[in-house]
């Protein structure tokens, strides 16, 4: 019988352990979202409905930011550890949503409100959004890696590929005329 040998696939420890921190920051902000902006400000001007896509496509946008942040200061990374993260940001705020949510005595039914995108609410693209955006920032936008000038980019290349022509051009050998 032929065994497998498991391989060990390392955790980023760092950036996980940084990703608890600034998910903690964000927990931060979201209350102030809330508390403050969506239910003391948005709420009494345009209403329920209108505060809640305000609050929520507010957060959207900063737990982007956040993730660019949290990907500029943890330099090392892999895909797996970008989905690690985000695994990591979903599962905390579901288990802070549920559980606080519960504990403080609100109903099911009230906290589904928020998961309902036919009458415009948009819960479940924050939680997209806490999945996906280490992975989109660390992908697209790679934060950690350092930028080169484009123009300096293009000036090499010219540079290079005129270099090469002009020892292509001496390697040929001359054409002896009759």
């Amino acid at each position: 019988m032929r065994r497998f040998k498991q391989v060990e696939m390392p955790t980023n420890t760092r950036l996980l352990k940084t990703a608890v921190r600034v998910w903690l920051m964000e927990i931060l902000i979201s209350g102030f979202n809330f508390f403050v902006l969506m239910n003391l400000i948005y709420e009494p001007r345009w209403g329920v409905l209108v505060a809640h896509q305000i609050g929520m496509s507010t957060r959207i946008v900063y737990i982007f930011i956040l993730a660019y942040f949290l990907l500029r200061f943890v330099k090392e990374y892999e895909t797996k550890d970008l989905i690690h993260a985000g695994i990591l940001w979903l599962s905390l705020t579901l288990l802070f949503e549920w559980v606080g949510s519960l504990a403080i005595g609100r109903q099911v039914e009230e906290i589904l409100i928020g998961w309902n995108i036919f009458a415009g609410y948009m819960w479940p693209y924050v939680l997209l959004t806490y999945l996906l955006s280490n992975l989109i920032v660390g992908t697209i936008l790679q934060p950690s890696r350092k930028r080169k000038d484009m123009s300096a980019q293009v000036l090499i290349s010219l540079t290079n590929s005129r270099i090469t022509r002009l020892h292509h051009a001496r390697m040929k050998p001359l054409a002896l005329s009759a």
